[in-house]
């Protein structure tokens, strides 16, 4: 980007002379200040005329005038606090493209920090810092809950804001949409990072910074201050990952990945050696995978295990922390999205006395909260229930859990047929993976048991061919098992900004799957964006689901083996709803979105 110096321009363009360029250098040998500054402040040359060199120097165009038509939801993509540090603040976006205005073009770090956030490319322009101190405060002065002091409201009150980088849509009332760096980005989280810094003798990658971890040093605050602020604001993961320049913390929330900080690389052996310490792992041990427990108090009511898992990459240790509220998560039937007539022949297989339930779907698609949700109803203090997991996530009053030890041989099925020796009324399995766990499962189901299990597969109907496929014979299937769901999980729409969606024409939405009775009522809804949804239009999660009861038709295809498509066709006969189905009447309840029904539905 560099291509000539900066008073080596202006020496040959007539702006200096070679006395006051060599007066400015010994200056800047003594001062370190930049060179144009320099002679900006000596009235040698204009800040406009400095811009211009500047601009040329690198390569770079420039914003002079600076613009006056900045939007105001341009804020939403770095905050306060961090424009008003690096005299940098974005002033345009088409598509992918961020135009940032920034004063130093020499600090390439800023711009690096800018795309982690947004994810988007970014084109810099080089402003008079000046216009870029006036940008900012425009652009920020009287926003909603974000302080003149860059901080942020903390992040366990019930306004507090987090989002997406790039979710903006309140340009309406003018109202400011906290991002989710908003959660960390605050004055308090940046005197950590630099206490943090100082407090390492080399804020360097491969700086040794075990011995100063210690739990009250500035590293372990920061750390704690991470997971405090993800637990309180519903968070379910953590991401910290080593980059070439920086270290980047995304959060997961509502199933969606967010960028919610960056810091150097000097703190990242430092914070790692930290989560070990907590989770007891091997601090010295940096070349093979880890993985750790630890857990976290939020006050005297609420505690959250988490599950660290530590990564070597090329750049360094990723850590990525799953937080499980320790409480688990109790939810009715209802609550999950089931309609009226799924509920019902839901619950009539949950309330015969034998017989498998099988919940199946992708990994994240709520298969254990619909498990757990169907033990709560189940779980009398007149029964014996007992279930295997791997991992036990959840902890739970009445129920005998128990987790797999693959490492000394205690798998699902050696303690299914533990199981089957303590007097159990109901047995959960966590996953049925191979045809030794599938036969003992399955035989428990016809020797008077009620089983309830999970299986990775895309429908309810392939979870048939699936068992079938694994080598149980075709009546042991058709004879055990009593119900099927097959489910996902959607963002909901926020309950406090919703707005109509009429981006569809009819023809598309007929082509979605509505009916030609259905479109010309239909009106989809999506969420505008606010404090409550942290700015996304979402808040929280509901599932779609494909319940598949038995039927003496389907017991008969499933013994003559028929194919997937075979059975799907009688399934269908028989009555039952597809997940996609199942999403278009979540978007007539409005409900959720009909980009969200599209990407977990497209099969159907």
């Amino acid at each position: 980007m560099l291509h000539t110096r900066l008073g080596q321009l202006l020496l040959d363009a007539g702006c200096v002379t070679s006395v006051q360029l060599r007066e400015a250098l010994t200056r800047q040998q003594e001062t370190r200040q930049p060179l144009g500054q320099i002679l900006c402040e000596r009235r040698v040359i204009s800040e406009e005329t400095l811009l211009k060199f500047l601009g040329q120097q690198y390569g770079l165009a420039t914003a002079h005038p600076f613009p006056t038509d900045v939007s105001p939801q341009i804020a939403n993509f770095v905050p306060e606090a961090w424009a008003r540090q690096h005299m940098a603040v974005p002033v345009n976006q088409v598509g992918r493209r961020l135009t940032v205005a920034l004063a130093d073009p020499a600090n390439l770090h800023v711009l690096d920090e800018v795309r982690f956030r947004t994810g988007l490319q970014v084109v810099p322009v080089i402003a008079l810092e000046a216009d870029i101190r006036q940008c900012v405060q425009a652009l920020y002065q009287g926003q909603d809950g974000n302080r003149r002091d860059g901080s942020s409201t903390p992040a366990n009150t019930p306004d507090d804001p987090a989002s997406a980088p790039v979710s903006f849509h309140s340009s309406e009332t003018g109202f400011r949409v906290h991002t989710v760096d908003s959660i960390l980005q605050s004055e308090e989280m940046t005197s950590l990072l630099d206490k943090a810094s100082s407090s390492l003798r080399y804020a360097q990658p491969e700086a040794g910074a075990e011995a100063l971890v210690e739990e009250e040093s500035p590293v372990a605050r920061l750390v704690q201050t991470i997971l405090d602020r993800a637990a309180g604001t519903g968070v379910s993961d953590v991401h910290l990952e080593p980059c070439e320049s920086a270290v980047r913390v995304r959060f997961r929330l509502d199933g969606v990945l967010h960028t919610a900080m960056t810091y150097s690389l000097g703190l990242r052996n430092a914070v790692i050696s930290r989560l070990k310490i907590l989770s007891h792992l091997d601090i010295a041990e940096r070349r093979l995978p880890q993985d750790g427990r630890l857990t976290l108090e939020l006050g005297s009511q609420r505690t959250i295990d988490v599950r660290l898992s530590v990564l070597p990459s090329l750049h360094g240790e990723k850590a990525v922390l799953r937080l499980l509220n320790r409480a688990g998560q109790l939810v009715d039937l209802p609550a999950l999205g089931l309609d009226a007539n799924d509920a019902e022949t839901f619950l009539a297989a949950l309330e015969r006395p034998h017989g498998m339930i099988l919940v199946t779907g992708p990994t994240g698609s709520g298969k254990t909260t619909t498990l757990y949700s169907a033990l709560q109803v189940l779980n009398t203090p007149d029964v014996n229930i007992v279930t295997v997991e791997d991992p036990v996530e959840y902890h739970f009053t009445g129920l005998t859990q128990v987790q797999i030890k693959e490492e000394i041989g205690l798998g699902f099925a050696q303690i299914l047929r533990a199981f089957l020796r303590q007097d159990p009324d109901i047995m959960m399995v966590g996953e049925v993976r191979d045809l030794e766990t599938a036969q003992i499962a399955i035989r428990a189901a016809l020797t008077g048991h009620r089983v309830l299990s999970t299986l990775h597969t895309h429908d309810a109907v392939r979870a048939v061919t699936r068992l079938l496929d694994m080598g149980v014979d075709p009546f042991m299937v058709a004879s055990s098992v009593s119900v099927i769901v097959a489910q996902r999980l959607v963002r909901r729409i926020c309950p406090d900004c919703p707005r109509p969606d009429d981006r569809f024409s009819r023809e598309q939405l007929r082509e979605l799957g509505f009916t030609d009775a259905e479109t010309p009522a239909l009106v989809p809804v999506r969420g505008q964006g606010c404090t409550t949804c942290h700015g996304t239009g979402y808040k929280g999660r509901i599932g779609l689901f494909e319940v598949l009861p038995i039927s003496e038709r389907f017991r008969s295809r499933t013994l003559e083996r028929q194919t997937a498509d075979q059975l799907k066709q009688q399934a269908l006969a028989d009555g039952l709803k597809t997940i996609r189905r199942s999403g278009l009447d979540k978007i007539k309840q409005g409900l959720t979105t009909i980009e969200e029904v599209v990407s977990v539905s497209t099969e159907d």
